[in-house]
């Protein structure tokens, strides 16, 4: 097993989303017993390095607190209401189902606050309730584009994600493991990092889950953000924002929820406006594996696709592949083979502009 997985950015990299957080046992142990590796964080010119602890097991599923994944009726006053509808079947939804609730999330997360900076070097600002209830919301607008249930707010992992995010900007640079030599190190925030999606390029947070969800700036290889979000037993999170810096806690008690597979971008209508050149299909339990293929047609005509099988350690197992530009208004037909007893599955992926 690998000690230690390095991602670097591009020193042309305007935005640097880091590795994804591999979930560890509750000790932290690896799962030969050996401790979690720390090797630090360096920059050059603007480039981050990201550095995270070997893939393990994800162990065993617990029901969050009932009273943290309750979902409010309505937004309290001054709060933006983090809902979204039940997904049903993306298959079945149609342009106007999908578009009303992603351009209504986008507007809804738009009116969040911003971060106020402590008035000494390593004092704890502040973030806006709604502003962690927005990149709730969006979080819950992709999961509902995939079919996936909500999730909900835990107080406790947005208090580990703000001192995350606050730590990553006070430092300047991103690291899931950071020292205790890092300036205005605290243990509150090093927790945080360690179970959480980070980014140089969370300055709101509809930035931040566009590009978690995106992730081709995610050079580990791992889609690693993308796979936690979209997970289907994914339980409560946190959010955590200070100027250009974010965290996402994601790595805390599971849901109960389960969907046979997960098709990113979601099969059925999607927007153009939630885009990725990177497509992904997901599955616990599908059997994904190193021989499992995609082939993707338009309209009918072959579109080349070479899937290749991303690192376990992150969500569910996953294959993805790069696609050229993409057609609105096109009919993509995805068809997955080398599954679990010579299992097929297909679907279509219509992707539509929907102006948010």
């Amino acid at each position: 097993m690998n000690t230690s997985r390095a991602c670097a950015a591009s020193l042309l990299s305007l935005v640097m989303v880091a590795c994804g957080p591999i979930e560890m046992n509750p000790d932290g142990a690896a799962p030969d017993g050996s401790a979690p590796v720390d090797t630090g964080v360096g920059t050059d010119g603007g480039a981050r390095i990201d550095v995270v602890n070997p893939p393990i097991d994800s162990g065993t599923m617990s029901m969050p607190d009932a009273t943290v994944m309750s979902m409010p009726d309505a937004a309290p006053q001054g709060r933006i209401d983090i809902s979204t509808p039940a997904p049903g079947d993306p298959a079945t939804r149609s342009r106007a189902d999908v578009c009303g609730v992603w351009n209504a999330s986008v507007a809804r997360a738009r009116t969040a606050g911003m971060f106020a900076a402590g008035a000494g070097m390593c004092a704890a600002g502040t973030l806006p309730q709604n502003t962690v209830d927005a990149a709730v919301l969006m979080t819950n607008t992709y999961r509902y584009l995939a079919g996936l249930v909500n999730v909900a707010e835990n107080p406790e992992h947005t208090r580990a994600a703000q001192a995350c995010a606050e730590l990553m900007e006070a430092n300047r640079m991103l690291n899931h493991n950071p020292p205790m030599s890092w300036t205005c190190f605290t243990a509150l925030g090093a927790t945080g990092a360690s179970r959480s999606n980070i980014t140089s390029g969370g300055s709101s947070p509809v930035a931040s889950l566009a590009g978690w969800v995106d992730d081709s700036r995610d050079i580990s290889n791992t889609l690693g953000h993308r796979r936690w979000i979209l997970f289907p037993p994914l339980g409560a999170i946190g959010y955590g924002q200070a100027r250009s810096y974010a965290c996402q806690y994601v790595l805390g008690a599971r849901g109960s929820a389960r969907k046979a597979w997960v098709a990113w971008p979601n099969e059925g209508v999607t927007p153009m406006e939630s885009m990725s050149r990177i497509w992904s299909f997901s599955s616990a339990s599908a059997g994904v594996t190193a021989m499992t293929t995609a082939t993707v047609t338009l309209n009918g005509t072959p579109v080349p696709a070479m899937p290749m099988l991303r690192a376990n350690g992150y969500g569910d197992p996953t294959i993805s592949w790069n696609m050229p530009a993409i057609t609105a208004g096109g009919m993509y037909h995805v068809t997955i083979r080398g599954l679990t007893g010579g299992m097929t599955v297909e679907y279509d992926v219509n992707p539509v502009q929907c102006g948010g």
